[in-house]
């Protein structure tokens, strides 16, 4: 069970990805985020690949009506009903992560969410930003209590808490598999208030497969497409959560605009 839940929540990021309406009204983004100086980014860095397969279950309309949380009661009457998607699951991704380990490139390479952690630090201190990486497990739960395990806070330093998700899904069984990557963000101040919480969600085109066999005999390409997808992510998720500039720390003066709420979860999404 501890293995089925963070693929049955990666699945539901997958069809909320995919069933949101655009966002007509966003808010201006909280000085808060941009005024904090030091930031200690904590994420997981092993990477968890889930292969899903929605096979005729409708998850993507179950998800477009009821969120993620409703997502995952669906999936469950589905899964009560059927006994088929969960068990699909964890199988196939269990057998992709192996595949992906067998390959020899993933041993000789940082993961693919280690790799997305220190590009978005680098793109931090871009910024002006003091940065500390922290590695840390996977966290599941909600995201606004999002905190990474066995860890304290370094005193003085913001904290921003990151759960990195690659994954590869069909909504159904006529369609391909395609590369899936979200990153979901908590943001605390010094005093570990939270001030501001994102998801950065991308359904990616390249590389498909439309059988399952062809996605695991690929394991190289398929990892491949995850990592641009990470590399296309960092510039979006790093706006949803601290704009396209940093007034205090930069100069600018103009506010910027995006889809996240302050303390309330807020999304971008890249097609």
């Amino acid at each position: 069970m501890k293995t089925l839940v963070p693929l049955l929540v990666a699945a539901a990021l997958m069809a909320g990805c995919a069933t949101n309406a655009p966002q007509t009204a966003l808010k201006p983004r909280p000085d808060a985020t941009r005024s904090l100086a030091k930031i200690e980014l904590f994420y997981n860095e092993e990477d968890q690949f889930t292969v899903v397969d929605g096979g005729g279950s409708a998850i993507v309309g179950f998800a477009g009506l009821l969120g993620p949380v409703g997502t995952l009661v669906a999936l469950g009457f589905e899964v009560g009903s059927r006994a088929t998607l969960a068990s699909r699951t964890e199988r196939r991704s269990k057998e992709f992560m192996a595949a992906v380990k067998n390959d020899g490139t993933a041993a000789t390479s940082l993961t693919l969410s280690r790799q997305f952690a220190e590009q978005f630090a680098a793109r931090l201190r871009e910024s002006g930003r003091e940065v500390k990486l922290t590695p840390a497990f996977r966290v599941n739960g909600p995201l606004a209590e999002m905190q990474a395990l066995g860890h304290r806070p370094t005193p003085g330093y913001s904290t921003l808490t990151m759960r990195i998700t690659a994954a590869y899904g069909a909504p159904d069984a006529t369609s391909s598999f395609k590369p899936f990557v979200a990153v979901e963000q908590l943001l605390r101040n010094e005093q570990q208030v939270v001030v501001y919480q994102s998801t950065h969600t991308a359904d990616l085109e390249e590389p498909a497969y439309f059988m399952y066999d062809g996605l695991l005999q690929d394991a190289r390409g398929a990892r491949e497409g995850l990592r641009q997808g990470f590399a296309q992510a960092v510039r979006p998720a790093y706006s949803v959560m601290f704009g396209g500039d940093e007034p205090h720390l930069a100069g600018a003066a103009e506010p910027t605009r995006t889809a996240g709420l302050d303390a309330a979860s807020g999304q971008s999404e890249m097609k």
